[in-house]
């Protein structure tokens, strides 16, 4: 039976991409958490430029891994894409 054993680097590039996607769900958690009080438009600025950073680089990562592991990073790719529409949002609001 052939085995189809999936190099290390594709596996290290998908467990970075989710840890990504991960501090991009912590970040929308505790920006959603704070009082209308405390969040001004630096934070905004901050939240949106941070939500980029974590979006693009997970991005990045899965497709890095598409070659050998494509259902993982096509999932992946989706779920990012989607968190990828609200910073790009906020900014069309913003300007």
């Amino acid at each position: 039976m052939e085995e189809n054993k999936i190099p290390q680097r594709f596996l290290d590039n998908i467990v970075i991409s989710l840890y990504f996607t991960i501090a991009y769900a912590v970040l929308i958690i505790v920006y959603l958490g704070l009082p209308f009080s405390v969040s001004s438009n630096f934070l905004l600025i901050l939240f949106i430029a941070c939500s980029l950073i974590f979006s693009i680089g997970a991005i990045y990562f899965a497709s890095k891994s598409y070659s050998k592991t494509k259902i993982s990073s096509v999932i992946l790719i989706m779920i990012n894409a989607l968190g990828l529409l609200i910073p790009l949002t906020l900014l069309l609001l913003l300007i």
